[in-house]
């Protein structure tokens, strides 16, 4: 309802008592609904004015010229309250889901570009459960975009390059395993995982690994044959894992460009260091200091001459630069890893790009799980994390029990518990501040009742069942708006009016769960409209039936734009 806000204050200043833009900051909406759809405060005019806020208010309640839509405002207490007509309020929205259907709220191409750099997980290990945060934060934040008029670029920055590889060429090896093209070719991506959980283990008895990990990666850094030949393998098994989980998942990249990318793009940011003089040798280290922005020496290149990840880093963020000329770039990445980029940043400052400010990190807290008493984040290399692949066949299973027992005769219902289970761990994930880290409870992720996911696509699936039971398609010419005005029509079309707003707010503070508590806010009054009032049956059924299928529509979209799965049945 923005246009509401700018009309009313742009009306208030034509008073000459408020500027417009002093309108929109005193501006909101009471709790009460009593005191009307939006209300001002007239006290901060007392002063100026010499008069008391309660008096103010009753001459601009006389004075004020109400906008279109408006259908009347009042003073109390020195608050000036402005309420909507219900009926113009119900035609205007409604008709412009209706035209606009499932990009109802969209903005119009603002000609920027976004990069948005999410998942990113590690070759040679299997996606953990941790890895959900990053993925379907950075999926939601790619469709919210979109929708808010940016040419999204996503990439999946993957850690295909460093020690990790040298670990697991030094593993691979010690073993003995064949290492004909055959063999390398049908390696999975589990059998790398137990490598590299077995090199944590070994080394801690044998020091000396460490050293012959290190020593490994720099020959495959070096061009070294077979090294890479071994490496090209490990990336193509975990690849291939990946495309099958991002799949389920619903999830899609443009570019796969992991740090192996940009090796060849290095060796010009190293010249570019040392022709500055931003590089120094300390420690027998290659840094940069950033003294001056209170940060540690980013790290740029080790002693044995291997890059590290702040050297890719910067690599990436020149070459998306030139290759996109993005207008923001983000990367989605945890909380953690916050030092990491304030120092890339603050190196690109000095470099003189001057596009750094446009470079954000999008942080996030991790998940917790219940581990022998204690709240944790389990770590995949030890093998005490929680793989995503068993964590979504556990909700697919948790789900489809509910099924048996409710619907079992539901066709596809492998399928659609498959998608409710993945959209319950999403929304679980989604609904709180990205930065709060996530306990994660089998029980409320996955109930029907709350706050959750399953909750959510239950309000999309009413509504979906009571078109399909009366065969319904919009038409317009049926619609009496005059029917839509009680309390409970009018107070779902009010929340379907605000999904522009919604969109923009999620984007502008890149928090998906903007998004998530709105998709709530449509489930819960959908759900007390369908219960107050009768719709199949009823005089005012076609114009019932307008609003139900705008309401699917406004929250199918939601759902999309979350990255869960709009599921029609269950």
């Amino acid at each position: 309802m923005n246009s509401f806000e700018q009309e009313i204050a742009s009306a208030l200043e034509a008073t000459g008592t408020f500027t417009a833009d002093a309108a929109l900051k005193l501006l909101s909406v009471p709790p009460d609904t009593t005191h009307g759809n939006f209300t001002i405060p007239c006290f901060s005019l007392a002063k100026t004015m010499r008069k008391a806020p309660k008096i103010i208010a009753e001459e601009l309640a006389a004075q004020v010229k109400l906008p279109s839509g408006l259908s009347k405002v009042e003073a109390v207490n020195g608050y000036l309250n402005f309420f909507i007509d219900r009926g113009f309020l119900a035609k205007s929205t409604l008709d412009e889901v209706s035209a606009k259907g499932l990009e109802y709220g969209h903005a119009a191409s603002n000609g920027k570009t976004v990069c948005i750099d999410f998942s990113s997980p590690n070759i040679g290990k299997e996606l953990a459960f941790h890895h959900l945060r990053s993925t379907m934060i950075g999926n939601s934040l790619s469709r919210i975009y979109k929708a808010a008029g940016y040419k999204v670029e996503r990439i999946n920055h993957l850690g295909d390059w460093g020690t990790a590889f040298g670990k697991l060429i030094v593993m691979y090896l010690r073993e003995n395993r064949p290492t004909d093209q055959e063999t390398l070719d049908s390696l999975t991506v589990k059998e790398l995982n137990i490598l590299y959980a077995s090199f944590s283990k070994i080394s801690k008895e044998n020091p000396g690994m460490e050293d012959e990990a290190r020593a490994a990666f720099t020959k495959l850094e070096q061009g070294d044959e077979f090294y890479r030949k071994l490496w090209l393998a490990f990336r193509a098994a975990t690849l291939k894992e990946l495309m099958r989980i991002y799949d389920m998942m619903g999830v899609g990249f443009d570019h796969y460009t992991g740090e192996s990318f940009f090796e060849d793009k290095i060796p010009a940011i190293l010249d570019e260091l040392r022709e500055k003089n931003l590089m120094i040798k300390s420690q027998d280290l290659d840094v940069v200091m950033l003294d001056e922005f209170d940060l540690n020496p980013c790290l740029i290149r080790k002693s044995d001459g291997s890059t590290l990840y702040a050297t890719r880093d910067l690599a990436a963020a020149c070459y998306r630069k030139a290759e996109y000329n993005f207008d923001k770039c983000l990367y989605v990445v945890d909380l953690g890893q916050a030092l990491h980029f304030k120092q890339v940043f603050h190196v690109l400052k000095k470099m003189g790009r001057e596009w750094y400010k446009d470079m954000y990190h999008i942080p996030f807290g991790v998940i917790l799980q219940m581990v022998d008493g204690k709240w944790e984040k389990g770590k995949t290399r030890t093998g005490t994390a929680s793989l995503l692949r068993d964590v979504i066949d556990a909700a697919q299973k948790k789900i489809l029990e509910f099924i048996d027992a409710k619907n079992p005769e539901l066709e596809n219902k492998e399928l659609i518990a498959r998608e409710i289970g993945i959209s319950a761990l999403t929304f679980n994930d989604l609904k709180n501040d990205r930065v709060k880290d996530v306990r994660f409870d089998w029980d409320a992720v996955m109930s029907f009742e709350g706050d959750t996911g399953p909750y959510v696509q239950n309000a999309h699936v009413r509504l979906c069942s009571i078109l399909k039971k009366a065969g319904y398609t919009a038409a317009l010419a049926d619609v009496d708006y005059a029917q839509l005005t009680d309390d409970a029509a009018y107070e779902l079309i009010k929340v379907l009016a605000k999904k522009g707003g919604k969109i923009l707010a999620a984007c502008e503070q890149d928090q998906p769960s903007v998004l998530a508590q709105y998709a709530l806010e449509i489930a819960e009054t959908a759900h007390k409209f369908i219960h107050e009032d009768r719709v199949l049956g009823s005089a005012e059924e076609k114009s019932r039936l307008f609003l139900v299928q705008c309401a699917q529509v406004v929250l199918e979209n939601v759902l999309d734009l979350l990255g869960l799965f709009p599921i029609r049945q269950m």
